[in-house]
């Protein structure tokens, strides 16, 4: 089976997000990457100046007529998707991910239903029921966060039982065999976030696992990009048709590169800090210099990515 992945999400110019965090490392790990950029920012939002465009869904059907005509829609193992931001782009990757699975039954759809994080919505409303209504039953996997997977099942998640509701609701309101909450913070553990994830059994029973992971803390401000570099190493390490055990390595495996690369992203910042280049005229840390420190340490990581060093092991439910 090839190994090229249609990835369809947020492009920035300086930084590392959406397509600027995934493709990389899919590439370091032999994976092809065709990136569709639904953004093309000059840098993330968490900068005080953002400016760019955003891609519609007319945009997105002329890039994937062009493409059908060039017979390289056939090509594709993979679809990833992530921030996509517009509703009408929204319905062309729908048309888009059938288009797909229509000329490659085995193609496996990696959704990541980017639309907030830590209780903030950063994409219009109407976006969750399209979500749940059109993209869900197609999807091979599913991504979200847990703030996504609430706004997704109405289930609020504070512990592992009701988070394994809300995993409930999804295998039911989805194709998807392979969900993972991938950050979740419990009221009983504020040193801690927690993957928890689902696989379904071709006889339909669920098997439940829970990775509980350090909540690494910069000194100030917080990470970007760490949602799409991680549904990025789920499409890497999680194989067709995997196994249980399969599974449970692809997420403590992503896990584990994602902690190597947070804590590079750390001690770079913290040389950032104490460096006189990040200090503005008056002496004070430059606001942009700051930002500039938080972003994903990614291409200095590139042994974390390659031979990660899996700490943190799951435990069934």
């Amino acid at each position: 089976m090839s190994k090229r992945v249609l990835s369809i999400q947020s492009h920035v110019v300086y930084g590392y997000v959406g397509n600027k965090a995934a493709t990389f490392p899919l590439q370091l790990l032999g994976f092809d990457v065709d990136a569709v950029n639904t953004v093309q920012f000059c840098n993330h939002t968490g900068y005080p100046t953002v400016a760019g465009e955003r891609l519609e869904g007319e945009s997105l059907r002329k890039i994937a007529d062009g493409l059908a005509a060039n017979g390289m829609l056939e090509t594709y193992s993979h679809l990833l998707t992530g921030y996509i931001g517009r509703e009408t782009a929204l319905q062309a990757v729908a048309e888009l991910a059938q288009n797909l699975k229509k000329r490659n039954p085995e193609l496996i759809f990696v959704l990541d239903p980017v639309m907030g994080d830590e209780g903030k919505l950063y994409v219009p409303e109407p976006l969750i029921n399209i979500y749940k209504t059109t993209l869900l039953p197609l999807a091979d996997i599913l991504t979200p966060n847990a703030f996504e997977a609430e706004l997704l099942t109405g289930t609020k998640i504070t512990s592992t039982e009701t988070a394994t509701q809300a995993l409930t609701w999804l295998h039911t309101h989805s194709s998807a065999r392979y969900i993972i909450i991938t950050s979740a913070a419990f009221d009983n553990d504020a040193s801690h976030l927690h993957l928890i994830a689902s696989y379904k059994d071709t006889d339909g029973a669920y098997k439940q696992l829970v990775i509980s992971f350090a909540k690494l803390h910069l000194s100030s401000g917080s990470f970007t990009g760490t949602g799409d570099l991680f549904s990025a190493m789920m499409v890497a390490h999680l194989r067709p048709h995997p196994e249980f055990g399969d599974f449970v390595r692809a997420c403590e495996t992503a896990v584990a590169i994602l902690q190597g690369i947070l804590n590079a992203t750390i001690g770079r910042f913290e040389q950032v800090l104490k460096s006189e280049e990040a200090l503005s005229g008056n002496g004070e840390m430059s606001s942009v210099r700051l930002i500039q420190g938080r972003e994903l340490a990614l291409i200095s990581s590139r042994g974390a990515i390659e031979h990660p060093d899996i700490v943190y092991r799951a435990r069934l439910i």
